[in-house]
């Protein structure tokens, strides 16, 4: 009876401290101004862009321009994203709605 008990104290236990972390994580992430971080993250992109195609021998603005920025960069964008909406599209793929 001892086993009994301690086993169903420890589910309920589990399930509230479940709960208590969802909720929490949920807190914490509606806390966090996402749009100021991508303002923040879109600066800096800026800021290293322009410092490649000015500040830099006359070789390496011609190169990003014509190669690195349309090729290399846009593939990472694609695979990136692709992966993440995929991610994303797997992890929602048990709900019905």
């Amino acid at each position: 009876m001892t086993f009994l008990t301690a086993l169903i104290a420890n589910h309920i236990f589990q399930y509230a401290s479940g709960s208590i972390a969802v909720v929490l994580v949920g807190w914490i992430l509606s806390k966090i101004p996402f749009d100021k971080l991508a303002k923040w993250a879109e600066k800096i992109g800026k800021a290293q862009g322009i410092a490649v195609t000015t500040f830099f021998n006359a070789k390496l603005p011609k190169l990003w321009n014509k190669v690195i920025e349309p090729v290399i960069i846009d593939f990472i964008n694609a695979v990136c994203f692709a992966w993440v909406a995929g991610f994303i599209k797997g992890l929602k793929s048990d709900n019905k709605t």
